[in-house]
């Protein structure tokens, strides 16, 4: 037994090292999922930061820039979860890890339907796979420069 468990832990080390960064991330993108990042809850905080960058700024303006705050951070979400997908676990798998990426964006916003304060919305999904297939862009810009 002794040489099936010495065995087994080099093969389950470089599996951990590939996988945990984008468990991490998944986790990240969850947690942003539930109620405590709702844009109401967001709004105590993006919304003094926004008045206080653009002082002056109308409240239309506000709900504007808070709004696209929110949706920026649903773009850059995804194109992380995809470079850490391309270039780990997934490396050489581009197709398959954007497929991960919007596989996880519709469980995602399906999450997202039964949390309060929340709604679903494909809209969602697909500003998640436009991040995602970004980051693709950018792997592939990256390695012809390599």
């Amino acid at each position: 037994m002794n040489g099936e468990s010495a065995s087994a832990a080099p093969v389950l080390q470089p599996f951990l090292a590939q996988w945990l960064p984008v468990i991490l991330w998944g986790a990240v993108i969850f947690t942003l999922s539930t109620s405590a990042f709702s844009a109401a809850n967001t709004s105590r905080i993006i919304d003094p930061i926004l008045s206080w960058l653009y002082p002056g700024i109308s409240a239309v303006a506000l709900g504007v820039a808070h709004a696209m705050v929110r949706k920026c951070a649903h773009f850059t979400e995804y194109a992380i979860l995809y470079w850490l997908l391309a270039r780990g676990p997934l490396a050489g798998r581009w197709y398959i890890a954007f497929l991960v990426c919007v596989v996880y964006a519709c469980l995602d916003e399906t999450h997202q339907m039964f949390v309060p304060g929340r709604t679903a919305s494909p809209f969602d999904v697909a500003l998640d796979s436009t991040g995602a297939l970004f980051s693709g862009f950018l792997r592939a810009a990256v390695d012809e420069l390599l």
